[in-house]
């Protein structure tokens, strides 16, 4: 039978064209490193990366103005964390695929151990119970993988990673976009670069949870009628506000867009239009509905007089 942890890992897993880069430094600064550094210019247009190879940087690779120096601080603090970041996706699908092999091929009783989780946490120094914890964080890896590198990279924590593959699974993958989607715009406002498991699970919850307001009980001890369901017309703008969240913010996502592009950038542009012109129509609606709540006020009074 066929191992997706396996296949998946054996493709993350490729070996460089140059052999000689060494197989500590991330993909991402791999692919970037010169093939002949001595002799051959720039690879595919792109300079090759400050830390291709393994580089540590020293105070001598920062110079010029305040302004320059601290424009590369910046930028090599961002290119060395997120690089930090796959190093550790790269690490737990390379364990998953190898501990995932072990196990089917039951390599554990080749080395004397009749327990396989026993066996490999011996080898990886952590305690049984962190074993499949760690074949199921690979999982979770390869799952938010389907959000696409601009919403994917933003869950480093295995927490967040948790939450947003419970949410492709239990959801489906635009519900977890418009989730992930929402939560970094949440973060942001709250000053934050990501977005933490608890935001995620509460905008997951959010989403399910339908927005019809709750009656309250009735009390046992109080004869008073229970409060009468909202009208139709009430919970039928709650439906749309839902369903806005739920069929547009997802299509409109920059991996569902750059995604559709790639697939038929002349349909994409004339979806993209016709959207825009029923989005202005909403928004004129919206404007008269909020203009006749402001008018609220004046014609209580005009009756009152």
């Amino acid at each position: 039978m066929s191992n997706k942890l396996i296949a998946a890992g054996n493709s993350r897993l490729k070996k460089a064209a140059d052999s000689s880069v060494d197989p500590a430094v991330p993909a991402e600064l791999q692919k970037r490193a010169a093939t002949d550094a001595a002799k051959q210019g720039p690879v595919g247009g792109q300079e090759p990366s400050i830390f291709a190879r393994g580089r540590v940087l020293s105070a001598d690779d920062i110079t010029g103005a305040p302004e320059e120096q601290l424009a590369y601080v910046t930028e090599r603090l961002h290119e060395i964390d997120l690089a930090g970041k796959r190093a550790e996706d790269f690490t737990i699908l390379n364990k998953a695929v190898l501990l995932e092999v072990a196990q089917e091929r039951e390599l554990h009783l080749v080395a004397g151990h009749t327990n396989f989780s026993v066996w490999a946490a011996g080898e990886l120094d952590i305690e049984p119970k962190y074993v499949f914890e760690v074949l199921q964080d690979a999982a979770r890896i390869r799952a938010i993988g389907e959000l696409g590198p601009d919403l994917a990279q933003h869950l480093t924590r295995a927490s967040a990673r948790k939450v947003m593959a419970e949410v492709i699974a239990s959801q489906g993958l635009e519900a977890a976009q418009v989730v992930m989607t929402e939560g970094l715009a949440q973060a942001a406002e709250q000053g934050k670069k990501r977005p933490t498991a608890s935001l995620l699970a509460s905008i997951a919850k959010d989403l399910t949870t339908p927005s019809i307001p709750t009656q309250e009980p009735r009390s046992k001890i109080s004869d008073l009628p229970a409060a009468p369901p909202a009208p139709a017309a009430i919970t039928a703008l709650e439906r749309a506000a839902a369903s806005l969240k739920d069929r547009v913010y997802a299509p409109l996502a920059p991996t569902a867009v750059q995604a559709a592009l790639e697939a038929d950038p002349i349909a994409t542009r004339e979806r993209l239009e016709h959207l825009e012109i029923e989005m202005q129509r909403v928004v004129k609606r919206l404007a008269a509905a909020n203009r006749a709540v402001a008018a609220l006020p004046e014609q209580a009074e005009g009756a009152s007089d």
